[in-house]
């Protein structure tokens, strides 16, 4: 803060207007052509933070609703159907990464065979322990 301790907008002013007032090659259209650009480009500034600082408009997200006389089975066969749906979406993701493993150089059955017996490992393991535990 040490620059500002010596600078007033008194003392400016008047500065400005014994600049002014002195007879010389300067005239005010020069001060003017050298002041107006400046604030115009500074309200361009302002007009454009005014228009970006606005938030976007809110997203509205519809939720799907039931009938209130919905029954338990009609429930259960549309979340049955929707399983369903995401069983294959899961059965083609996984093809696609097979066919992605084939196309890059990897065995992909050998991968699928390993991850299946480990998976049959941790379950026997998970198993015995569960036995354990029940003597």
């Amino acid at each position: 803060m040490s620059f500002f301790k010596d600078v007033s907008l008194k003392s400016a002013g008047s500065d400005l207007i014994g600049f002014l007032r002195t007879s010389g090659n300067h005239s005010p259209w020069l001060f003017l052509a050298a002041c107006v650009p400046t604030a115009i480009i500074i309200y361009t500034f302002y007009l454009d933070t005014l228009e970006k600082g606005k938030p976007p408009p809110r997203e509205i997200i519809y939720v799907e609703s039931w009938p209130a006389t919905r029954t338990i089975k009609e429930s259960k066969a549309a979340i049955a159907e929707r399983q369903k749906l995401k069983d294959e979406m899961i059965a083609r993701e996984k093809e696609a990464y097979k066919a992605f493993g084939r196309a890059v150089g990897m065995d992909v059955d050998r991968i699928e065979r390993e991850a299946r017996a480990e998976q049959a490992a941790q379950k026997a393991e998970q198993e015995n322990q569960r036995a354990g535990a029940d003597k």
